[in-house]
């Protein structure tokens, strides 16, 4: 690879990871071009060579985004995996929390979760069938998470609807410390359901 072509690959990497963080910080309206090129430090014109339409540049954060939670919930399957004994219900359900959002659990980095998941379904048909293939890989390694944990009678869906619930419910009330809060409560579910 030439300096040239090394420069541009670099540049387009900065350029969707200064989209991504507009995105997870403002939701897709935040994500124009002069505000991922002034977050990028590159000329305006550039987003455009990179990324031909909004649309392809909000495709490629949304993959970017899930490639990345894609990987985190590979890691959380291999620790689960070489754990060699069941996990208590708590530590099951941060693994989960893991699964569904990433590696990022503070509390900003779980309400842009929130906020980018939904702008992105409304903002275009492509997107939104994008965001549902990636939700059938998310619901295969949240069943596989639960196997793996020796909790096999709790549907997986059920666990994820419950952890965004409460992430969405605390998000509306302006609270705090998110992640323990929707761990406490994935946790309390597998403990009634005798898991």
């Amino acid at each position: 690879m030439t300096g040239t072509q090394a420069r541009a690959v670099e540049r387009r990497a900065d350029i969707l990871a200064a989209a991504c963080e507009l995105l997870a910080r403002g939701g897709t309206a935040a994500v124009t071009h002069r505000q991922v090129a002034e977050r990028a430090g590159v000329p305006n014109g550039s987003i455009r060579y990179y990324f031909a339409t909004r649309d392809a540049l909000l495709r490629a954060c949304v993959e970017d985004i899930e490639t990345r939670r894609d990987a985190e919930a590979q890691r959380v399957l291999r620790e689960a995996a070489e754990d060699g004994t069941r996990p208590d219900a708590e530590l099951t359900a941060h693994r989960m929390l893991r699964v569904i959002t990433g590696s990022a659990l503070g509390d900003e980095d779980l309400r842009g979760t929130l906020c980018w998941l939904v702008d992105t379904t409304r903002e275009n048909a492509e997107l939104a069938t994008v965001l549902a293939a990636e939700r059938v890989r998310l619901e295969a390694q949240a069943r596989e998470l639960l196997r793996l944990s020796g909790r096999t009678t709790i549907p997986a869906e059920l666990v994820i609807s419950l952890g965004e619930g409460v992430m969405f419910k605390l998000h509306v009330e302006n609270r705090t410390d998110i992640a323990r809060q929707t761990v406490a409560a994935m946790a309390e579910l597998m403990t009634l359901r005798g898991e």
